[in-house]
């Protein structure tokens, strides 16, 4: 069969839709973490060994904060209704299919352009769109273990046959806990979307919670086209990453992911009394066995898991020095090997965008890379 020409009005859809839709099938809940350099690194790329800040990595890591896109809408009476999911993005600019631009104002999710353009016609809004999310006056809800959950920062739930899941968001940062006495709570860390305080209070409200969502893009590291396989091993990769144009995943990124987990089984020494001990491993699941040679001990009575991978101790404890046979379980955690240079568009639609990836097998705990906050 004839390949298309170059004039042929056959149009291969790659539309945003389609993409989405793609992605939403096929995809899978993760947790990006952004790599940036640290100061610490010379214009010669050498690196400070002794560096706390980036524990001698060359890199640190954050969240995306926001990302830029550009929505197509129809006009009605001079007015834009901005789509569902976009409230709290911010309208940075509008122009036409002739590249006019046009001043604007705004009301809720309603845009009136200060113009007469004609009823339907088309228009280009270019967006930014935050991706760390707010709550407000949030009341608590207590679980075991000492940790108080924020509601509602969980994902749609999975639609696989037989498959039960929700991906948790992170909480990143809470501000003014009180407790129903109107006494001050203090944090003692995150998980997931869990807080861990110092009180034992029944009811706990927060004047805001600042949290993120996980992701959802696709990673693949079976069954791999051609393509992708030619990718994989051109950059000495375990995996490719498909995502969304919008989006710039980029080098040292990683991506841990959430709706999957394999089982470890290590011996580590406890370090101290009273100090937390850190699992070496990016992203715990679930711990299905702690013990030592003489005592057991069970999670959520004995200990908790904070952060991604810390044991924090409420009572019980093992010696100091002691060795701990522990059996957990761990989200797979892979870094950004290559972003691979695309065009964005074809036939004038977007198209999504591929990175190959490399399991992320060299754990630090220095680097920062398990951080909630």
């Amino acid at each position: 069969m004839p390949g298309l020409g170059k004039n042929s009005p056959i149009i291969l859809s790659q539309s945003r839709v389609n993409f989405e839709a793609l992605i939403e099938r096929h995809g899978q809940f993760l947790r990006w973490r952004i790599a940036k350099k640290c100061p610490c690194v010379t214009t010669e790329n050498t690196v400070n060994i002794r560096c706390e800040k980036c524990g001698g990595s060359g890199d640190i890591y954050d969240y995306q904060r926001e990302y830029e896109d550009v929505l197509r809408s129809s006009v009605r009476d001079n007015i834009i209704i901005l789509p569902e999911g976009y409230s709290d993005s911010e309208v940075l600019e509008i122009w036409d299919s002739k590249g006019r631009k046009y001043k604007f104002c705004r009301c809720d999710d309603f845009i009136q352009i200060n113009a007469n353009i004609t009823n339907n016609e088309l228009v280009d809004l270019r967006i930014k769109v935050p991706l760390i999310k707010q709550k407000l006056n949030v009341l608590l809800e207590k679980v075991d273990g000492g940790f108080y959950r924020v509601p509602d920062i969980l994902t749609a739930p999975s639609m696989i046959d037989g498959v039960y899941y929700q991906a948790a968001g992170d909480v990143i940062a809470a501000h003014g806990l009180k407790d129903g006495n109107d006494n001050s709570v203090n944090v003692l860390g995150y998980r997931r979307d869990m807080i861990l305080v110092d009180s034992t209070a029944e009811k706990i409200l927060a004047e805001s919670i600042d949290y993120i969502m996980p992701f959802k893009f696709i990673v693949l590291s079976q069954n791999l086209s051609k393509e992708d396989m030619n990718l994989v091993n051109t950059f000495n990769g375990d995996a490719v990453c498909t995502f969304p144009y919008m989006y710039n995943l980029s080098e040292n990124d990683v991506l841990t992911i959430l709706s999957g987990s394999m089982t470890h089984k290590i011996v580590i020494e406890k370090r101290g009394q009273d100090i937390d001990d850190t699992i070496p491993d990016f992203f715990i699941s679930q711990i299905d066995s702690l013990e030592t040679q003489t005592e057991t001990f069970v999670e959520g009575t004995d200990f908790v898991l904070i952060g991604t991978n810390k044991l924090h101790w409420k009572t019980r404890q093992p010696k100091d020095n002691e060795m701990m046979s522990i059996t957990y379980r761990y989200h797979p955690t892979y870094r950004v090997a290559k972003d691979i240079p695309m065009l964005r568009t074809s036939e004038d639609q977007r198209i999504p965008r591929k990175v190959a990836l490399k399991l992320f097998s060299a754990f630090a705990e220095a680097k920062g890379v398990n951080r909630n906050a």
